[in-house]
């Protein structure tokens, strides 16, 4: 059996023992979430958060309380989406700032569909374990100026836009619509707010059948204005750690019930994934790929590693993907003697051939190990779920 190969009671320990500890530094007296560490884990002088950072921070913090208990975890998620609603949003024109200050000066006033995703996605999980009414209202508001100002006339979401709206960067990329994807789901299992569920069938339906490519269920990374995607030379590519990802999701979804494809588009995306990045002899993802499917890269990136060992954990459980016996196992091997930092803990950014990780930062805006948290929870998933059923 599948199960008895990897060791799963490792990722509890892992979590637990490693990663959130490292993190309970990120936490302020004023609430916002300090997201920049060197590589040996010393606050970095950057005096900014972003919102990715700080809802990413939530979501951690918040598995964490689901976990322990410990009442710590709890006052920090309550502290950091205070800060959130209170400091980031605009009042004059809605949506959110990119980035502000400890003290609440906006640093970036931009507003991004990302950014945006993720703020549903942190509210959501705060929503779990602190019932607030605020919270509620300002994830309703967050869903409503998406729709009405990130919302393109081909059914996608405008990336990059300006403070009031005004101006819209060309760019779009399928990234921003499959987080706002995870955060519909979450959203959606808020008693009360079923609806988002809703909104999530119909947001894949537009990746479905509008973006991903036929017959070889490729999901191109970024687009020009009217979702044409772009060439290689205009950085035109496909990440391979984003097949995972929508593997993971699509699985997610239909076990909720939703879209009456999910689960084979499930087992579709993680083959696409295993395909284009698995590196066969050593273990490990390479990430990205160019658009034919070439590999561009020896670059083995920390979050694609994440995302595929979760997306194996859940399909060999819940998929009876037998076949996925052989790269589960070698990839969580590959992890523990590549990935993780022995001296200072936590994970190096990337790996490349030759090149040491060894000064490599363990926090940024992007790197808040939230790709590491829910690889955990995942393999958590499955160890209760196995002990349940034992």
């Amino acid at each position: 059996m599948w199960k008895n190969a990897v060791e799963l009671s490792w990722f509890r320990r892992h979590l637990l023992q490693d990663i959130l500890p490292r993190w309970q530094a990120a936490v302020t007296p004023e609430g916002l979430f300090h997201c920049h560490f060197d590589y040996a884990w010393q606050r970095e002088d950057r005096n900014f958060g972003t919102l990715v950072s700080q809802t990413r921070l939530i979501y951690n913090f918040c598995q964490g309380y689901i976990l322990t208990d410990d009442p710590w975890y709890q006052d920090a998620v309550e502290a950091g989406t205070d800060f959130l609603v209170e400091k980031f949003w605009d009042a004059d024109y809605g949506g959110w700032f990119k980035a502000c200050s400890p003290e609440g000066d906006i640093v970036d006033d931009s507003k991004d569909c990302y950014g945006h995703a993720f703020v549903i996605f942190g509210l959501a999980h705060a929503l779990t374990i602190i019932d607030k009414p605020q919270y509620r209202e300002a994830l309703a508001a967050t869903w409503q100026v998406l729709s009405e100002q990130f919302h393109d006339e081909f059914g996608g979401y405008r990336y990059f836009m300006s403070r009031d709206f005004s101006h819209t960067e060309p760019l779009r990329s399928q990234n921003p619509l499959m987080h706002l994807f995870e955060a519909l789901l979450a959203a959606g299992d808020i008693p009360g707010m079923s609806d988002m569920h809703q909104e999530a069938e119909s947001l894949a339906d537009f990746i479905l059948q509008q973006l991903v490519h036929d017959p070889d269920r490729v999901l191109p990374e970024v687009y020009d204005p009217a979702w044409q995607p772009l060439p290689r030379e205009q950085d035109g590519r496909i990440d391979v750690g984003h097949a995972f990802e929508w593997a993971y999701l699509f699985s997610a979804a239909a076990e909720r019930g939703l879209g009456q494809g999910f689960h084979s588009e499930a087992d579709h995306f993680l083959d696409t994934g295993l395909r284009l990045g698995l590196d066969r002899e050593h273990g490990g993802i390479f990430s990205p790929v160019a658009p034919d499917g070439t590999r561009t890269t020896d670059r083995k990136g920390w979050w694609e590693q994440c995302e595929t060992i979760r997306a194996l954990l859940r399909l060999a459980d819940l998929h009876a993907r037998d076949d996925l016996l052989a790269p589960l196992p070698q990839m969580v091997a590959y992890i523990q003697d590549e990935f993780l930092d022995p001296e200072y803990g936590g994970w190096y950014l990337y790996r490349l051939p030759g090149e040491s990780p060894s000064r490599q930062p363990k926090g940024h805006e992007a790197k808040l190990d939230y790709h590491v948290v829910g690889m955990c929870m995942e393999a958590i998933r499955v160890e209760d779920a196995t002990t349940d059923g034992a």
